[in-house]
């Protein structure tokens, strides 16, 4: 696969090796807010679902499915329309000014002189860089399901009805302003420049800033004669492996 890193750290739109002509915007947080937090994240969790996070405890064996058929049978199902629109809205971000079409087996992506599917074969590429650009890996625990929830969604894909769980969070006020906050204090930068990052950008400097924080109190401390026997972490680490 095809390195992002440096796109991501730059905040660039991403050209999706394997999905042809397919480009993928970063949205900044700014962006984000247009269509809220809440509803932002409801539409990449259904993006980004996986088989392996819905425990097999019903009757029907996953094994034999695929991530697209499920998101297909979360899409087609009537009662999933706000998921629906939420994955619309997360589409209106990331390829801004394109019209999408969910066909039988495939999903139409239309940007005007020409159009991109992404179907059976590309889907988990598409899925996989979405985990990267969002920081949403597939053992992180908030982006798992717990057994009763799995298995309430294993028996409506049997059913032909299945939807999707929202992530798991707080349910009063945005994690990300809280974050953005938290670091125009700490990094004395202006809110209004944090919030034209992007979340990979954000999370980056969030982890970077810890690291360098516990640092600073280990020289501080030994320089004002305090016995610390433990040394903290280098800050200038690799912070993005996998």
């Amino acid at each position: 696969m095809k390195d992002i890193d440096l796109a991501l750290f730059s905040g660039a739109d991403i050209p999706i090796e394997g999905i042809d002509k397919l480009i993928l915007h970063q949205p900044s947080i700014k962006e984000i807010s247009m269509i809220g937090e809440k509803q932002f994240f409801s539409g990449v969790r259904v993006l980004i679902i996986d088989k392996s996070d819905l425990s097999n405890q019903g009757e029907r064996d996953l094994s034999n499915t695929t991530n697209f058929q499920i998101f297909m049978t979360i899409m087609r199902e009537e009662k999933a329309k706000e998921s629906k629109q939420a994955v619309k809205e997360v589409f209106s971000l990331i390829i801004p000014n394109a019209q999408i079409i969910f066909s039988p087996r495939a999903l139409l992506i239309n940007c005007g002189e020409y159009n991109i599917t992404i179907d059976e074969e590309n889907f988990e590429i598409f899925q996989n860089v979405l985990r990267q650009v969002f920081c949403l890996k597939k053992d992180e625990e908030h982006t798992k399901l717990s057994g009763k929830k799995a298995a309430a969604i294993a028996e409506k894909i049997k059913k032909g009805k299945a939807k999707v769980a929202e992530i798991k969070g707080d349910t009063v006020g945005s994690v990300y302003a809280r974050y953005l906050s938290s670091l125009s204090v700490g990094l004395k930068f202006p809110l209004s420049e944090l919030l034209n990052y992007t979340i990979y950008q954000i999370h980056d400097l969030l982890e970077r800033f810890s690291l360098w924080t516990s640092w600073d109190i280990d020289i501080r401390s030994r320089l004002a004669g305090a016995d610390v026997k433990d040394k903290p972490e280098d800050w200038m680490k690799n912070i993005h492996k996998d």
